[in-house]
């Protein structure tokens, strides 16, 4: 997309609504001047810096929400300046070298009291809710610049914002893919450690989940090795499912099929065979998982890797 530049808030409001998604603005400095410059990544993740000179709000509303739907996920990594992203009822101020991320699909608020620079990165929801499982706790709250993990992901973001303009279509794929690895990584650590922690009969819950996602490929992944990691009964693993709707087994099974069309779509596993993905993914018979993700997908494992590599 190149570089756009606003001399003016109604400049502002076209020029991060063409960029992200529809936004409106709140109060604004009179001599409010603003640029971004993306850079697209594959087909669906996008990278942008966006500089801005003196205070703004910016506001995704409730309709703007209804009236103009994007079921993207966005993450800010604020490297100069003051700014807090508000939503879900909270404020999440952001570190210099740190940043949050917000929901499309839902209100938000960026306060900028200052001059600006950060970098956004902007993918679909299933992209991220693939690599991370619930995300609605994770939502207007800070990623720490001093979180080792967040240091890693602001050091890729950062070159890859640099070296952007000289990677081919293909490499800018792959790394744009990397980019969102790196974040679901952050987020997960941090999670883990204090923020967005559900409590009671959903942290035990949650805590199976993401014990089912680290051990995909293990073929004797079950609601028993579920019940004996945690130290509850089988029927307690399985009541715990059926309140969030589903199984045990059901959950196992959509999550090894998300895994494999993820590796299926994704350029950095184009040399592994579909034999090798369905292994990697926990399915030990070829012919099972191919009837399964068909059924998922609607489309036979070797018909949507050939789909993708076609694609440009």
């Amino acid at each position: 997309m190149g570089v756009l530049v606003a001399k003016s808030p109604d400049e502002w409001a076209q020029v991060i609504t063409k960029s992200f998604v529809p936004l409106s603005l709140g109060s604004m400095s009179g001599s409010f001047r603003g640029s971004v410059r993306s850079s697209i990544l594959g087909s669906a993740v996008t990278l942008t810096e966006v500089r801005t000179q003196g205070a703004s709000v910016v506001l995704r509303s409730a309709h703007l929400v209804r009236r103009e739907p994007s079921d993207d996920f966005l993450f800010s990594l604020h490297l100069e300046g003051d700014g807090a992203v508000l939503q879900e009822e909270r404020e999440a101020g952001l570190p210099c070298g740190g940043g949050a991320l917000y929901d499309a699909s839902r209100p938000y608020e960026l306060r900028f009291p200052t001059d600006t620079r950060q970098l956004v990165l902007q993918m679909p929801r299933n992209q991220l809710r693939e690599r991370v499982g619930r995300l609605e706790d994770l939502c207007g709250r800070a990623l720490p610049a001093r979180h080792p993990t967040v240091r890693v992901l602001a050091a890729y973001v950062r070159e890859l914002a640099e070296a952007c303009d000289d990677l081919r279509g293909d490499q800018r794929t792959e790394m744009g893919l990397t980019a969102v690895d790196l974040l679901a990584t952050a987020l997960r650590a941090v999670a883990g450690e204090g923020f967005g922690v559900p409590s009671g009969r959903a942290a035990l819950l949650a805590s199976m989940q993401a014990y089912a996602r680290q051990h995909l490929a293990d073929p004797g992944l079950t609601r028993e090795s579920l019940a004996r990691h945690h130290r509850v009964s089988v029927r307690y693993v399985a009541e715990l499912f059926a309140a969030a709707g589903t199984s045990p087994a059901a959950f196992i099974r959509d999550e090894r099929l998300h895994a494999a069309h993820r590796a299926l779509t994704d350029p950095r596993y184009a040399g592994m065979t579909v034999s090798a993905v369905a292994a990697r993914c926990g399915f030990t018979d070829r012919t099972t998982f191919t009837r399964a993700f068909a059924r998922a997908y609607g489309r036979t494992p070797a018909e949507v890797r050939a789909a993708y590599s076609r694609e440009p």
